[in-house]
């Protein structure tokens, strides 16, 4: 297989027209990379390289920053319009604010969220989301915002703009937003200030640029030498080291927009030179392997990855890679390069030009990468003549409409694991408090921890708080989907080796209570259980072992209509399993009294305390009691003030 065409490219194919020197590509310092605002690694830029003109041309570095003095108009437009693409801020500057304690904000991300489908394209959402996380300190509330090409325009107090970018960065509904301070006024819409405007000659002229650049014969996508192109260094897309990062994920964007699907593009695009960027990195690049990640060849020569944790980013990424270029880069110096490099690209053939394994060698490497799945057995609904998914899911759903306290104590044990997952729920709702909808509270959370509950008392505690409930009948067939298979390897708890245990899933819907204005709805579910044996002396031969209830929006039967006075269709909740009233939120020095008793009585610290009180317990002293006795044996060291008794 031919090697990709370009500079340093092994000496095959035709070479471009132009040949960058090595100081005029991405980046032009040796120093270790720095991050931006948005915690990617930033590529240093080269604005004063030149073209060589000839074969005798040095491969010359160019020096720190532009020669020329301050950048041209053209180029500060350009930094400002591909901020505005990419999504990304860098946040160098502040403007003054526009009008005494006025200052407008501008967001991105709301178009690329899954909120941009709603009738208002998402900004009533967006606006209540931003309102309730900022609010943490006061409550905080913006005006109408506007929608003005890729961005949402704020006018905020100066007071609450720091609580604001503080959300920079922050996901909604599925998207990341950049949130920056804004000079000037809302532009109107159409007008020359109107970013959509802007932005459209600047995503233009970088798809000229992939144009030129594609070799439709090689399937080749030609990025070698970027900071030479003459289209680039004309729109300033190098003008600074952040911007030329920001840059190249303007190209990766564009490239997979160009395509339908990814069969389609994976077709058109299976080979990509990088050569003669000065990369140091590849975390620089990194958004190439997210945009091709079934590339075949890659060539990264002449560049200046010292070693292999500036290639480590891509261990695990494009693995069905076939054919790879290092020639130039320090690393290649290293006694253990080939070994590494084929460890890491399970279908790597040829490096440098040189074949290292066969096809087939490759195909088992690849092959051995992918542990073995579980074994897919057939769906049962009887556990021999026991019938007990069966028994387990009619008794179940029963009790937990009219008797939850004795479910848990009937099913569950002190190992019992129970989670919630809601889509996103008004802070009055009985349920915001305890998802985990990592979308909602963010995978790096501790409340995602936090939010696994163990314990059976634990567990009935939470059930307790949460609203009254009413299953479909289950002789409704038709309004349930239940399946039930074997789960091997399963621990037994009187110690004698390995049980065998049953995995539940059940999709159905069911009748609720809203507590906060008495409404009676519906809502779609579903659950998911793994049973398995007891322990010795239980009130049970089998236990929930890990129980997971995910609740769909719930969706009122009959707007404004008290739950007492629900049409007769509707199915009545048990009075027994009403929810009890939401108790009044602490003060600050309340909240600080708890944390202060909670720690004399655990002997955890002030940190510790406090998120034991603001986690599931929801700051009810009480339940953090029982929550801490559950999880005593789990808590580090660092979280006691001494060691525990």
């Amino acid at each position: 297989m031919a090697p990709p065409t370009g500079p340093r490219g092994g000496g095959h194919g035709n070479r471009p027209t132009v040949r960058g020197a090595r100081g005029a590509g991405v980046g032009k310092r040796r120093a270790t990379p720095r991050t931006d605002r948005d915690g990617d690694v930033s590529m240093d830029s080269i604005t004063s390289a030149k073209i060589p003109t000839g074969p005798s041309a040095q491969s010359t570095r160019g020096g720190r920053g532009s020669r020329g003095g301050r950048p041209s108009r053209t180029s500060s437009r350009f930094a400002q319009n591909v901020r505005n693409y990419v999504s990304e801020q860098d946040g160098a500057s502040r403007n003054p604010k526009s009008q005494f304690n006025k200052v407008f904000i501008k967001i991105h991300g709301l178009k690329d969220s899954k909120a941009a489908s709603n009738s208002d394209g998402g900004l009533r959402s967006l606006l209540e989301f931003l309102e309730r996380k900022s609010s943490h300190e006061r409550p905080i509330t913006f005006g109408k915002g506007f929608i003005r090409g890729d961005h949402v325009w704020l006018k905020v107090n100066q007071a609450d703009t720091h609580h604001l970018l503080k959300l920079n960065g922050f996901t909604f509904a599925g998207a990341p937003l950049g949130i920056q301070e804004a000079a000037g006024p809302i532009p109107e819409q159409g007008s020359t200030d109107d970013p959509e405007t802007k932005t459209t000659d600047t995503k233009d002229k970088l798809l000229a640029v992939l144009a030129s650049r594609y070799n439709v014969e090689q399937k080749l996508l030609d990025l070698s030498a970027l900071g030479a192109d003459q289209t680039l260094r004309s729109m300033g897309a190098f003008e600074n080291k952040a911007l030329a990062e920001k840059s190249f994920k303007a190209l990766m964007r564009l490239t997979a927009t160009r395509y339908d699907s990814a069969a389609e593009k994976e077709a058109a695009i299976q080979a990509v030179t990088l050569a003669n960027n000065d990369i140091l990195d590849v975390g620089e690049v990194f958004t190439m392997a997210q945009t091709l990640p079934r590339l075949r060849r890659l060539d990264l020569s002449g560049n200046q990855l010292q070693d292999f944790h500036k290639l480590s980013k891509w261990r695990h990424e494009f693995r069905l890679l076939e054919e790879l270029h290092l020639v130039g880069n320090p690393l290649t110096n290293l006694s253990n390069y080939p070994t590494q490099v084929i460890e890491w690209f399970p279908s790597l053939q040829i490096l440098d030009g040189h074949r290292v394994r066969a096809a087939e060698e490759a195909a088992e490497a690849l092959k051995a990468w992918f542990p073995v799945p579980f074994p897919r057995l057939p769906s049962n609904l009887r556990d021999g003549e026991n019938n007990v998914a069966s028994t387990f899911v009619a008794n179940f759903f029963t009790l937990y409409d009219h008797d939850r306290l004795a479910l848990v104590r009937q099913f569950y044990d002190a190992e019992s694991i129970f989670s919630l997952n809601t889509g996103t729920e008004p802070a009055t709702s009985p349920y915001h408090n305890f998802s985990r909808n990592l979308e909602t509270i963010g995978v790096r959370s501790s409340s995602a921890i936090q939010r696994l509950l163990s314990g059976a008392n634990v567990i009935g505690e939470l059930w307790a708080q949460l609203p009254a409930t009413r299953h479909v009948s289950l002789e409704q067939a038709g309004e349930w989907q239940i399946d039930c298979h074997t789960f091997p390897g399963l621990a037994d708890p009187s110690g004698q080796g390995i049980a065998t245990g049953l995995v539940i899933t059940v999709h159905s819907r069911l009748e609720e209570v809203d507590p906060t204005k008495q409404l009676v709805g519906t809502r779609a579910f579903s659950r998911s259980f793994i049973l398995g044996p007891s322990l010795p002396g239980a009130p049970h031969p089998y236990r929930v072992i890990s129980d997971d209830l995910s609740l769909r929006a719930f969706v009122p039967q009959q707007t404004g209509a008290p739950a007492q006075a629900a049409p007769a269709a509707a199915v009545p909740v048990a009075p027994s399993a009403a929810s009890p009233p939401v108790p009044p939120v602490p003060s600050d020095l309340e909240r600080a009294q708890m944390v202060l008793e909670l720690s004399k009585l655990t002997g955890m610290n002030a940190h510790y305390s406090e998120l034991c009180l603001a986690g599931l317990a929801n700051w009810d002293f009480n339940l953090a009691l029982r929550s801490f006795e559950e999880k005593k044996a789990e808590l580090p060291p660092e979280a006691f003030v001494a060691p525990p008794a």
